[in-house]
């Protein structure tokens, strides 16, 4: 452990592109409410460590969480600090939250109401927001009753009963972690029944805390696990390290390789716990992972070892790639969602696009790694949960996915590249246009799809009896009538270019309801008309013109579709 914080920088370095890391600290402070004594040794502590989060216990009340932001972490990092909201519960010693405001962001405090008597506390739970790439998490603060003396065990087995209950009706595949001062001694459940309530497993696992580490046994006064004992640095009266009381757990979607939050492996660390300081004081004789300045401040600043370790984020760069996610069909009629569920994706680049290890992922655990599939400039192709048309309602699904599903009234669809970046997302709830049996699909391939008003419900019947038109534009599909005739348009629209960039060529469509006279005509970004594409009588229904660039310059430019009553203009960007 010596070379700690060098081994957690290459480690970090290693990471996928587009992913970040940063660091979580939990430390009991000791009754802290203003100790000046002590602030300079929480100082070196946190100067070594660098945490991005701190989940702070004992804190004495408002104006021991106050001072501390103002007198060790301003001090330390003027104006990189804020607290998160802080809960008096009256219990002397409470729990807080402080957060690097450039990292992360908060968004609420609330209480799990474990608290079974005077001088016992609620569970603090933070909902925190990292900034880069918008991932929301849970941080769950805790201070168990302490002593091994009954009826203790027993208060801690009811705490942590509650706590895991309220756990266990968070999502399925919900990313959080529990911190804090357990006062656990071991996982025997007969005299510590607390541990295997948060940890074992149940009838409901959704709750369910894994150590990052695996270290579970008996560790109270137990020199087999001298690696992971926290409490105490000090010796004397606090009696040496000897027991395992404070810990970082994660839920399993934190301890899984998923997309969200991650637990980066050999990161977590009782700061300052070489091993070899078994019934002894942190700083007694040679600490061989921390200097002797480090030492000391451990010892001195408390009687319990912070506890670290680091998580992976997505890094919130942008992919380069411009696949849209168009068409959802989220709740068939025809049969059931196991075989009917689809979304159709449409690549507006100007490149066959590999799909290659991409990531499609949902709410909760929803994740399927894409094995292959590519899709060319102005292509739509679909994902479908079963590829065979013969039950599946009809479509014709280009990729069949497994391990994820569409839920029927609110859901997301995130779609993560080779390298970790999102290409398109679209978080759609019953604001949504949809009813059973009907796709929604998005009007113009340029509008915002995270915005429910840039989506319509689908009126073209396909396949068994249900409504969309997977594998291509919503606009340019036929309607099976008696006489199997086309429909006629309905309205005057201008439709997306594709492919849109482009170089040289693009289709340019668009829909005329009655008959008239039209023009279609480019502009360049000055509004100098450079190119008359259409200048006719054009008769209703639906037309498509390829607009050859090859002599114009790279740039922005903009077609005009125009009558006598309306005009619509759409953008076009030439890449050459």
């Amino acid at each position: 452990m010596q070379y700690y914080l060098i081994i957690c920088s290459l480690l970090c370095s290693s990471l996928l592109v587009g992913q970040s890391s940063h660091t979580f600290l939990t430390y009991n402070l000791l009754n802290y409410g203003d100790e000046d004594d002590r602030e300079d040794d929480f100082i070196t502590v946190i100067e070594y460590v660098e945490p991005d989060i701190i989940i702070a216990q004992e804190v004495v009340g408002t104006s021991g969480y106050n001072h501390f932001q103002a007198d060790v972490l301003d001090i330390y990092a003027a104006g990189e600090w804020s607290g998160a909201t802080f809960i008096n519960q009256s219990a002397s010693i409470d729990i807080a939250l402080f957060y690097r405001h450039d990292v992360f962001s908060f968004i609420s405090t609330d209480l799990v109401n474990t608290a079974q008597s005077a001088g016992t506390r609620d569970v603090v739970e933070w909902i925190m927001e990292h900034n880069d790439s918008g991932v929301q998490f849970n941080v769950y603060g805790v201070h168990l009753k302490a002593s091994s003396n009954p009826p203790n065990p027993q208060t801690r087995l009811a705490e942590a009963t509650i706590l895991r209950d309220y756990l266990n009706d968070l999502p399925a595949g919900s990313h959080f972690i529990v911190a804090g001062d357990f006062n656990i001694y071991s996982n025997s459940s007969a005299s510590e029944p607390a541990f295997e309530m948060l940890t074992g497993e149940g009838d409901d696992d959704d709750g369910r805390l894994f150590d990052p580490v695996d270290r579970i046994g008996h560790w109270h006064n137990n020199g087999s696990f001298a690696d992971v004992h926290t409490q105490s640095p000090r010796s004397g009266n606090y009696g040496g390290m000897d027991d395992r009381f404070d810990w970082i757990f994660v839920s399993e979607a934190v301890l899984s390789e998923t997309y969200e939050i991650n637990i980066l492996e050999d990161t977590y660390w009782a700061i300052g716990n070489d091993g070899n300081h078994f019934n002894q004081a942190i700083n007694d004789g040679n600490n061989s992972s921390v200097n002797d300045a480090m030492a000391d401040a451990l010892h001195d600043a408390s009687d319990h070892l912070p506890v670290m370790a680091v998580f992976s984020f997505p890094g919130g760069d942008p992919s380069p790639y411009q696949i849209v996610i168009t068409e959802v069909m989220v709740n068939p009629a025809a049969v059931s969602d196991s075989y009917g569920e689809w979304l159709e994706l449409y690549n507006a680049d100007t490149v066959t696009i590999s799909m290659l290890d991409w990531l499609l992922l949902g709410s909760g655990s929803d994740e399927h790694n894409v094995d292959s599939i590519s899709i060319a400039p102005g292509e739509y192709i679909v994902f479908g949960r079963n590829n065979d048309s013969s039950v599946n309602g009809g479509y014709n699904a280009d990729y069949e996915y497994s391990g994820f599903q569409l839920a029927n009234s609110e859901d997301e669809i995130i779609l993560i590249d080779d390298e970790g970046r999102v290409a398109d997302q679209v978080a759609y709830d019953l604001s949504f246009p949809y009813l059973s049996g009907a796709s929604m699909y998005l009007k113009n391939i340029a509008s915002d799809n995270a915005i429910d008003t840039s989506w319509a419900m689908s009126e073209t019947p396909y396949g068994d009896g249900d409504y969309g038109t997977p594998g291509r534009a919503w606009d340019d599909s036929t309607s099976a009538g008696i006489d199997d005739v086309i429909e006629l348009p309905k309205e005057f629209v201008l439709y997306p270019a594709y492919p849109n960039p482009f170089n040289p060529t693009t289709t340019i469509r668009f829909s005329i309801a009655v008959t008239h006279a039209s023009l279609l005509e480019i502009y360049d970004i000055t509004g100098q008309m450079v190119e008359t594409l259409v200048n006719e009588r054009l008769l209703s229904g639906k037309h498509e013109i390829i607009w050859n660039a090859s002599n114009q310059s790279s740039g922005v430019y903009f077609v005009r579709l125009s009558n006598s009553t309306f005009q619509q203009t759409q953008k076009l960007i030439l890449l050459k």
